[in-house]
C-alpha cells in the first residue's frame, strides 16, 4: 500500500505539472498552434506504441517468472533491432495519412521520429523499473519527463521571450534527449547494461514465434489507439485546428482520470495479480477487489474535482471560449470514468491470458467508435466526438464485464 501511495503522489505531481504546462501553453499559443502541438503529442504516443509493438505484454510476464532477467532485456532489444527498419517505414506512412496537410513537413517527420524512439526507450525503462519493484526510481523518472520540458520552456521564455509551434517542437526534442540520458544511466546502474554485442537479429523462427504471441496484443493496441486518437485527427481534418485545440485541451483535462488510475493503481497491482493468480486464488481475490474499489472511487472523486475547478482553469488561461464547450468536458469525464471501470474486467482477462476475447471486444468497440465519429463529427463537431467517446466505452464496459463474469466462474470460483 505504501508503494501505491508513493506512486499516486508522484504521479500526482507529474500530472499536475503536465496539466499546468498544458494550461500555460494554451494561454500563450493560439488555438491553432495549440491544436497542432497536441496532434504532434498524440502522434508521439502512437509512435511510441508502433516502436514497442506491445512487446511489454510478453516481458511483463517473463520478468515476474524469470530466474535470469538479463535474458529478458536482451531478447527485448533483439526484437526491436530486428524489426526497426520496417517500423520506421510504418511510422512515416502513418504520419502522412493522419495529419492535416499544413503539418506534413520533412522537419516535422524527422523531429517526431527521433522524439518517438527516445520516448519509447524511456517508457520501456519505466515499465521495467516498476515491474522490478523499483517504484521510487520509476516514479522519479516521471517527474524528470515533465520537469525537463517545463524547465527548458521557462529558460527559453526568460532569454528569448515568445515561443511558437516550431520552437516548441525543438524544445520538446531537447527535453527527451535529456530524459533519455538520465533513463539510460538509471537502467544501466540498477537493471542491466547493454553492449554492442547484444545488437543481434532474431532468426526467423524466433521472430515468427514472438509475433504469433504478440498478434492479439497488436490488434488490441490498434483498436485502443484508434479509439483514443481517431477523433482528434478527424476533427483536425474535418473541423479545423482551432476546434482541435479546444477538444484536445478538454480531453487532456479529462484524461487525468485515466493516467492517475493506470499509473497509481494498475501498474502497481498488476505484478501482484499475475503472481497470485496461479498460486494463491484467495490472495488474488483480495488484491483484485482492492484494485477495483480504488479505481472506481478515485475516478469519481477526480471527475468531480475537475468539474469544480474547470471554470477557474479556463479563466486563468484566458480561454473563456472553453466555457461554451463545457458540455464536451462533462461527456469526456463520463467517458473516462467508464474507461477506468473497464480496466477492472480488463486486468482480470489479461491475467487469465484471454487476449483474444479482449481484442475481439475492442475491435467491435473500435468499429463503433469510428462509425460514430465519421457520422457525428461533421454534424455535431466536437460534441459529436464526446458522444462517440461515451457510447464506445459503454460498449466496452458491458462486453468486458460479461466476458469477465463468464471467465471468473470457470477459473476462480
Amino acid at each position: 500500500m505504501r508503494n501505491s501511495i508513493e506512486s499516486v503522489l508522484t504521479r500526482g505531481i507529474s500530472i499536475l505539472s503536465k496539466f499546468l504546462l498544458l494550461g500555460y501553453l494554451a494561454k500563450i499559443l493560439s488555438l491553432e498552434d495549440y491544436g497542432s502541438f497536441q496532434l504532434i503529442s498524440y502522434f508521439i504516443m502512437i509512435s511510441t506504441t508502433i516502436f514497442g509493438l506491445e512487446y511489454y505484454n510478453i516481458s511483463n510476464r517473463n520478468i515476474v517468472k524469470a530466474e535470469n532477467k538479463d535474458e529478458v532485456y536482451i531478447d527485448h532489444l533483439r526484437f526491436f533491432y530486428t524489426l526497426s527498419p520496417l517500423i520506421f517505414i510504418v511510422q512515416i506512412l502513418v504520419f502522412l495519412s493522419l495529419f492535416p496537410s499544413e503539418l506534413i513537413t520533412i522537419s516535422n517527420i524527422l523531429l517526431i521520429l527521433i522524439i518517438g524512439i527516445l520516448d519509447y526507450f524511456s517508457q520501456e525503462a519505466y515499465r521495467y523499473l516498476m515491474i522490478n519493484k523499483l517504484y521510487r526510481k520509476g516514479n522519479v523518472q516521471l517527474i524528470y519527463k515533465s520537469g525537463f520540458f517545463i524547465l527548458l520552456i521557462l529558460l527559453y521564455e526568460f532569454f528569448f521571450s515568445d515561443i511558437d509551434f516550431k520552437v516548441l517542437l525543438q524544445i520538446l526534442l531537447l527535453s527527451y534527449v535529456l530524459l533519455f540520458l538520465v533513463v539510460y544511466k538509471v537502467f544501466s546502474k540498477h537493471l542491466f547494461q547493454f553492449t554492442f554485442s547484444h545488437f543481434k537479429f532474431l532468426n526467423y523462427i524466433e521472430l515468427k514465434k514472438t509475433l504469433s504471441v504478440l498478434t492479439p496484443f497488436l490488434l488490441l493496441i490498434f483498436f485502443l489507439k484508434g479509439i483514443e486518437f481517431v477523433d482528434k485527427f478527424l476533427i483536425g481534418k474535418q473541423v479545423g485546428l482551432e476546434k482541435t485545440g479546444i477538444y484536445s485541451f478538454l480531453f487532456s483535462m479529462a484524461s487525468v482520470l485515466g493516467v492517475f488510475v493506470i499509473s497509481g493503481f494498475y501498474i502497481i497491482y498488476l505484478p501482484q495479480l499475475i503472481a497470485n493468480f496461479k498460486s494463491d486464488k484467495n490472495g488474488f481475490k483480495k488484491v483484485f477487489f482492492k484494485f477495483s474499489l480504488l479505481t472506481i472511487i478515485s475516478s469519481i472523486v477526480i471527475a468531480i474535482l475537475i468539474v469544480l475547478i474547470s471554470p477557474y482553469v479556463f479563466e486563468i488561461i484566458d480561454k473563456k471560449i472553453m466555457l461554451a464547450h463545457i458540455d464536451v468536458l462533462y461527456l469526456l469525464l463520463i467517458g473516462f470514468v467508464l474507461h477506468n471501470t473497464s480496466l477492472i474486467p480488463h486486468v482480470f482477462l489479461y491475467v487469465c491470458h484471454d487476449e483474444a476475447k479482449i481484442s475481439l471486444i475492442m475491435g467491435l468497440a473500435f468499429m463503433v467508435n469510428l462509425v460514430l465519429n465519421l457520422f457525428m463529427i461533421p454534424k455535431l463537431g466536437i460534441m459529436g466526438a464526446g458522444y462517440s467517446f461515451v457510447i464506445t466505452y459503454v460498449v466496452i464496459v458491458v462486453f468486458k464485464t460479461i466476458r469477465a463474469i463468464i471467465k471468473w466462474r470457470s477459473v476462480v470460483v
